[in-house]
């Protein structure tokens, strides 16, 4: 090996060693590997490949990734090239080490948050959408599509932009300005209702549970909501306020309509009392008052309990 490879070798910041390219005992190794795999010199140069290598290879960024074992016990993986060289005149190869263990390791972790992800999602009829402030991008889980239509949606993923327009133009701005009122003042739960729009143009009521989280600066970094459909709630609703509309009416007669002819009956008896001084016509005129007077009860009983809207 040139001199200047020598140098290369030992200076070089990726792990590397070279391997006999029958035997694959290893010949010698660089600081980095040493630092890397927490071996010390004389031991690494005692270990074979089979010592460091795990079976198992995954697919990475298009590259095949290796599974090697450190000191620790600690798995590292790696994408290893290697390249034929000759050296203390054998013939050996050249392994050259590329870590991608954190970006593998940040890459399980983000599955594993999706699976749970999906598995609270299917435990739940509300339609959940996981809102990441940084990149502006919404995760939506299978209610977007299976229950409010949008069929369009690509991966289960939108902006919040596009969110945004789906909220009815009455309720928006009232939403979003509620929304950066609370990530202004870092509240952590908080609910509101608006209508939102389906993928065939028509719109449904929904309850928005929104949780907000923080990193560990104290930073809001996502929104996680839970959308519940209440839209047959609010008809319901609807319904009881128009029939206490309705009720309120039939009231309005009974206590105007009904009392106005009641009222000159009323005004008649006194008349026929003043210009009739028969005992019997006054005996009748007393009847007709009673039953008059309590004609007139009747109603504003009616009139009271009717319900109001």
């Amino acid at each position: 090996m040139p001199t200047s490879s020598i140098d290369f070798f030992q200076l070089s910041p990726m792990p590397m060693w070279v391997a006999d390219a029958n035997t694959h005992e290893i010949l010698e190794v660089n600081p980095a590997a040493i630092n890397f795999y927490g071996h010390e010199r004389s031991a690494f140069l005692q270990l074979g490949l089979r010592d460091i290598e795990q079976e198992k290879v995954l697919t990475f960024l298009d590259k095949e990734i290796r599974t090697h074992r450190r000191k620790s016990g600690r798995l590292a993986y790696v994408h290893v090239i290697c390249n034929p060289l000759e050296f203390q005149a054998k013939q050996t190869n050249l392994f050259l080490i590329t870590d991608f263990t954190e970006s593998i390791e940040s890459e399980k972790k983000i599955q594993e948050s999706a699976e749970r992800f999906n598995i609270v999602s299917k435990a739940t009829s509300d339609t959940i959408w996981d809102y990441n402030l940084t990149a502006n991008e919404m995760v939506w889980n299978r209610g977007i599509k299976g229950i409010f239509g949008h069929k369009d949606v690509v991966n289960y993923t939108t902006s919040s932009d596009w969110w945004q327009m789906q909220v009815h133009p009455e309720d928006q701005q009232r939403v979003i300005d509620k929304m950066h009122r609370h990530l202004k003042d870092k509240v952590t739960r908080w609910h509101d209702d608006y209508r939102f729009r389906c993928g065939d143009g028509s719109y449904r009521y929904v309850l928005g549970r929104y949780f907000l989280v923080f990193d560990e600066s104290g930073l809001p970094v996502r929104i996680i909501s839970a959308m519940e459909d209440v839209t047959k709630r609010k008809e319901y609703i609807h319904a009881i306020e128009e029939q206490n509309k309705r009720f309120k009416e039939i009231a309005w007669i009974q206590s105007h309509m009904v009392r106005a002819p009641l009222a000159r009956i009323l005004a008649l008896v006194d008349l026929i009392r003043i210009d009739q001084a028969d005992e019997d016509y006054n005996v009748i005129l007393e009847y007709l008052t009673s039953s008059a007077k309590e004609l007139d009860t009747v109603i504003s009983n009616i009139a009271d309990k009717a319900p109001m809207v």
